[in-house]
């Protein structure tokens, strides 16, 4: 077992203000992404695109519904009628609220 209390520090863990050192640390993590797309199929290339695509159109279309202006309502409708016997559903993930109407 070793006595040395020193803490070793990792490379990533350095951060400069020179900007040339930050567009060097950069292209590393580029290049290493890029290599590890180079070793896919095309098909799994191709499958990920659609999936990306598909992932942005879905982001789109909630962030439109959210801007979405609200109908104005003719009259109030009635108060809903809550029975206070059932219980309530819970939640997944307790911390998260799954919609934005709930936070």
């Amino acid at each position: 077992m070793s006595t040395d209390k020193k803490q070793k520090h990792s490379k990533k863990d350095k951060a400069s203000n020179d900007i040339l050192d930050l567009a060097h640390l950069t292209l590393k993590k580029f290049r290493k992404v890029s290599k590890e797309v180079g070793k896919l199929s095309p098909a799994q290339k191709v499958m990920g695109g659609v999936a990306l695509a598909a992932a942005g159109l879905v982001y789109l279309a909630a962030r439109d519904s959210d801007n979405a202006p609200e109908a104005p309502e003719a009259e109030e409708a009635p108060a809903p009628v809550v029975d206070h016997a059932a219980p309530a559903v819970p939640r997944k993930h307790p911390k998260r609220a799954r919609f934005a109407a709930e936070e």
